[in-house]
Formats: C-alpha cells, structure tokens, sequence
C-alpha cells in the first residue's frame, strides 16, 4: 500500500472487512513490532497502576447503586421490582440488567457478603476497562495500522475523565465497549454476532437501544444495506424483547430525568475525535465503520451532554489515532516520523491537556482523592442500623447514594434514593411521619447539636461512623419547642457556611501531591461545612415533625425541604460532588444562606429566604440546566404555598 493510500477497506467486500488493515510500507517489520510493544508497554503500565489499587478501589457516585442493585440479584438471581430504593412502595427496576447480575454472580462466588460485591465490582470495573482498551487497539489497528493503535491506546488510557469513565464500572462504559462490536460484525455480514452484541449493548445500559439503533442505523445508510440492517434490527428487538417489554408495562413510573452531573473533559482526547470525525467525513463511505461509531452515542445530547463527551472519548480515541497516523504516513522521514509520533504519546500520557491518567492513578494509591464513595463509612453505617434492629424502618440518606451504599450490607429499604429517572407516580413516603423514618445525616454521632437534643429527649442517636450519624426522632416536641430550636440553627449555621464555606472544586492536582497538608486541609474544612447544613436539615425536620398532627402540608413541605438541604450539604463537602457548581452559583448560595440566617434571626421573611435557597440548590449541573429532580419539584411546591392566598403555608409567627 502506497502511503498516500487510504488504508479505510471497502464496506462492500466481506473479504476485506475481515482483514486487517495493512501497515504502511514506510514501517519495517522490526519498527512495527517496536510499536506493539509500546501500546503494550502503556496497557500494562495503566493495569498495574489500576490492579494494585483493588483493595481500595477508585468508584463513582453510581456505584452503590450498582452494587446494592448487584447484591439483590446475587441473592435472587432476577430483580425485577426494586424495593431497596423508592419505598415503601418501590419501582420497577428498569436498569439495564447485565452488569448488576454479573456483579451479583460475581459476589456470590467470592463469597456473598457486602465486602464481596463491592470487590466484584472492583473487577469488574477493570475488564470494562480491559475491554475499552482493547476495543481501541483493536478498531484503531484495523482501520489505521499499529501506530493509529498505539496513538489512539495512549489518548484514551492517558485522558483521566475518558478512561476512569470505564475502570469505574459503569454500565454505560460496558454498552459504549459492546457497541462498535455490533457495527463491526454488521458491516462484516455476520449478522449473528452483530445482533448479540447489540442486544448485550441494551442489556447493558438502557440508553443501549437509542445508540446501537444510531449506530447500525447509519452503518446501514453509508454501506446501502437494508436487508442486512432489518434482520439485525429484528433481532435484536427478539433478544432484547423481556427488557423493553417490561419497560413499556412500566413508563408510568419512567420520567426521563436526569440528577446533577459534572462536566468532565479531558481536551486531548475531545482533539482527537474533532480531528477523526474531520478526516473519515472526507470518505464516508469507506469510513462507515468510524463514522457510526462516532454517531452512535449522539442520543446522549439529548439525554445527557455531560456522558456524551466523556463516553464518546472512545471512538473518538480511535478515529483520531487513525486520521493523525494517516497524516504522519504523509511525512517524510522515518526518523521524523518515530520522533512526531513518540512525542504525541508522551504528551497523551504525561501532558494530555488535562488530568493525565498516570497521575490520577499514581496519586489515588499515594492519597485516595477523591474519595467519591466512603464504603467504610457506609459499612459502619448498615452495621449501626443493623445492631440498632431499624431495618425494618424506612432509611432516609442525607444524599441520594446512602441508601444504596447502605443496602449494599443491610436489609434496608430506602425513601427516594438513586437514579431518579424512575419514581412512583404517588410516593407515600411524602406522607409518612418523622418518627417512622431513620435517618443518615453527615454528622459525627458525638455532634454538639445532636448530643444537646438527645440530652432534651428529642433524637436518639444510634452510632455511626466518623462523619455520619444514624439518628431516629422520638416524641414529637411542641410547635414553639421546634421552632426555636430550628431558627436558632438555621442562624447560626447558615451565617457561617455563608462566611466560611469555599466552592466544592477539584482543586489542583499538584498541589494534593506535593503537599501532605492539602487533602487533610480539605477533607477538614468540607466537612466542617456538610456539617453544618446537615444540622440545618435535622433542623427543617425537627420543624415539620413538630407540625405532622396540625398542619400535615405544612409538615410534607418542611420534609421536602430537609432533602433539599441534604442534597445542599452534599454539595458543600462531599467529594462525589466536587465542581457540580460553578463560582457564581456557589457564591449565589452563600447569599441565600446570608438570607436564610437573617430572616431566621428577625423570625421574618423565612419562607421567601428558603425559597430562594432551594430553588437554587436545586440548580442542574454547575449551575445551568434546571433539574427535574424532586428537590426541584418540592422547591416549586413551597414557592406555590407561599404566594397562595393568604400564605397559609408560613409559620406561626413569620410575616412576609
């Protein structure tokens, strides 16, 4: 092959689309070799960094969800109603199945205990990356030769975002690996294993069937074949047939909604799709392979902007390794050509523009940050719960991971809880009493506030662990009792987070590893602000619990209220939510926490100041999109019941 040739094969021959791209003729045999042992060199260099951290594995905020729902089918083998999560009543459990089983065969084989699934997960969360890996090598090779491979290897496993995307174990990752898969056996005319992998691909994550549909949709398009394209598409509708038929039994309970989420970009790796997209549109039939894979996930804009550029860092890894080693064949020089292209790999590993993945990995064994999920502190948390004998209560978690993570040790049914894209069109957990509940709030158990209204025989604190409280209210106090209490906090607590409290942000990685003092500094500081708003919570509950016998409305508002200060002590301190908000929403917050403690202490004007905090707590993503979330809805409730005539819904004593 010439090497200003094409190396993309034609769609249209079997033969050729079941060979490997030829290498250019400008790379000896020894030199390709040399290069396979680089791409070699960089998997293993990321494996090693990843298996050695296994007993202290790196997650994502979704991960208890996935491992709770993964202990459920490891004890019942199918989960087909999830009562863990939206009780008492439950959901129908419309996740994508695949990966919560394997987690759960996988644990039960380990030996079934909580500690055993959260290590399958860990596993697991290293073949998912195995398999992005290898995807990438293998469709980068095919299509561009060893270099295209070991570029497009070095973009992705060196992007911290793109690949810590897929060594988390997110069943997104597992149905972004199946489907080039199901594209790659279509365009091969093997229409068998292309319709297995794209069923795996449903089976994965429910957003498998929008993107496998684009992506052997518009395989179908470039390559003309609509036969070919009908009978995939038909079978996998057949393989997949018990999960959206159980979904369309359940869309009453199914809103599409999504909660906060971060931007996480990494720049390198978004050059390289920009620059692969470009080069394969100049031939799209003979790129149809990469052009549908680029397109497959072109759903998630719609649903989710934010997985959409950290999951498509994928093929666009490997369509940009393609292009740029394409280019490179162009130049003259051999030796030119070894320098250009060793330098691109040193820059995607060490330099990539932005969080390199060597570095995360490196520091997560020397510092575990951040630490998204504190499985330990959850472990303490289910065996408080568990020694307690309050399984049987309903578990309020201060933000929506905590029942999950919770579950994950303990028989415990959560109120609310993860992925709010499925919720029970009438929740009766908005109607229960206080008192029915417990409740995990990111309090130390020996908290000054909550040991002072335990010694008044207000709460009873039943342990914890280092941070968080396991806490049931007993009998209710009077209405003057509770609000003086509340505004008391709220005063005092909302002033100095409006003071002290900096923006939750990832901070700079380098200060973290060269300074010891960092990560505890922050760590500190963060907490000491969960801290607070968590008090600020326990406040809004002791309030509506005091009002439950006279003003039941009032009480339902007030409970809705407490979730959104949860949700707002998890944004302050938590690190699974580090850069959810930007400055000017952060400093936003502090104004209507200026707001909430002032009105607080004229005992005027609460209602219009909580208002207003919520409704920006509940701000989407870095403070842009509005969420849909329930805090949202609650938000929009109180706003309702304080304009409504009258202003029946404010407290006793408050003036407008």
């Amino acid at each position: 092959m010439a090497a200003d040739e094409p190396r993309l094969q034609p769609v249209s021959d079997r033969a050729a689309a079941r060979a490997p791209a030829a290498d250019s003729a400008s790379i000896p045999a020894r030199r390709r070799w040399t290069i396979r042992l680089a791409t070699g060199a960089i998997v293993a260099l990321h494996l090693a960094l990843l298996v050695a951290a296994l007993r202290d594995y790196r997650v994502s905020v979704d991960s208890a969800y996935h491992t709770a729902l993964g202990r459920q089918y490891g004890e019942h083998l199918v989960y087909f109603w999830d009562s863990v999560h939206y009780a008492p009543v439950g959901r129908p459990n419309l996740q994508g199945p695949l990966v919560h089983f394997a987690i759960g065969m996988l644990g039960r084989a380990l030996g079934g205990t909580g500690d055993d699934y959260v290590r399958a997960n860990a596993l697991l969360g290293v073949a998912c990356w195995l398999g992005a890996v290898a995807s990438v090598a293998f469709f980068a090779a095919r299509h561009g030769g060893d270099r295209a491979a070991l570029l497009a290897v070095a973009a992705f496993a060196g992007s911290a975002y793109a690949s810590g995307s897929f060594y988390v174990n997110l069943p997104s990752g597992w149905m972004f690996v199946f489907t080039p898969w199901a594209i790659h056996f279509f365009l091969a005319r093997r229409l068998v294993l292309a319709a297995i992998f794209g069923a795996l691909a449903c089976y994965g994550h429910l957003g498998g069937f929008p993107t496998v549909a684009i992506g052997l949709a518009v395989a179908g398009l470039l390559s003309g074949r609509w036969r070919d394209l009908a009978a995939t598409g038909g079978s996998v509708a057949v393989l997949t047939a018990p999960y959206w038929i159980h979904f369309l039994r359940s869309l009453a309970f199914y809103v599409g909604q999504k909660g906060d989420t971060a931007w996480m970009i990494d720049p390198l790796v978004d050059a390289f799709w920009v620059i692969g997209v470009a080069s394969a549109l100049r031939a799209p039939r003979r790129s149809a392979f990469l052009l549908a894979w680029a397109a497959a996930p072109a759903a998630w804009l719609l649903q989710d902007p934010t997985r959409f550029i950290l999951q498509s860092a994928l093929p666009g890894a490997a369509l940009g390794g393609v292009a740029i080693s394409g280019f490179l064949d162009r130049l003259p020089g051999r030796v030119f050509r070894g320098a250009l292209t060793t330098a691109l790999v040193l820059l995607a590993t060490l330099f990539p523009l932005g969080i390199p993945g060597v570095a995360a990995e490196l520091s997560w064994l020397a510092v575990p940050y951040p630490r998204i999920l504190d499985w330990a502190e959850m472990r303490t948390d289910a065996a408080a719960i568990r020694d307690a004998g309050l399984e049987d209560r309903l578990l309020w978690g201060y933000a929506s991971y905590v029942p999950s993570a919770i579950a994950v040790w303990a028989d415990t049914r959560g109120e609310k809880g993860h992925w709010v894209e499925v919720q029970p069109p009438d929740d009766p957990s908005d109607r229960m009493s206080v008192a029915d509940k417990v409740f995990v709030l990111p309090l130390p158990p020996a908290d000054g506030t909550l040991a002072d209204w335990q010694a008044k025989g207000l709460v009873r604190v039943h342990g914890g662990g280092k941070w968080s409280a396991v806490v049931t209210f007993e009998p209710r106090p009077s209405i003057e009792e509770a609000d003086a209490l509340a505004r008391a906090v709220w005063a005092t607590e909302a002033a100095w987070i409006a003071a002290n409290c900096e923006r939750n942000a990832t901070g700079d990685l380098r200060t973290m590893l060269t300074d010891p003092r960092e990560v505890p500094r922050r760590t500190r500081e963060r907490g000491y602000c969960r801290t607070r708003a968590a008090r600020m919570a326990a406040a809004m509950l002791l309030y509506g619990y005091a009002r439950e016998p006279v003003d039941p409305g009032r009480a339902r508002l007030a409970a809705g209220a407490a979730r959104g200060l949860g949700w707002m002590a998890s944004l302050l301190g938590d690190e699974s939510t580090l850069d959810f908000r930007t400055e000017e929403a952060h400093e936003q917050l502090r104004r209507d926490l200026s707001g909430v403690a002032a009105a607080a202490r004229s005992g005027t004007g609460m209602d219009e100041a909580f208002v207003a905090l919520l409704e920006h707590v509940a701000a989407g993503a870095r403070g842009g999109l509005a969420s849909r979330s329930a805090a949202s809805a609650r938000a929009r409730a109180l706003r309702e019941a304080v304009d409504a005539p009258g202003g029946s819904a404010r407290p006793a004593g408050a003036a407008r």
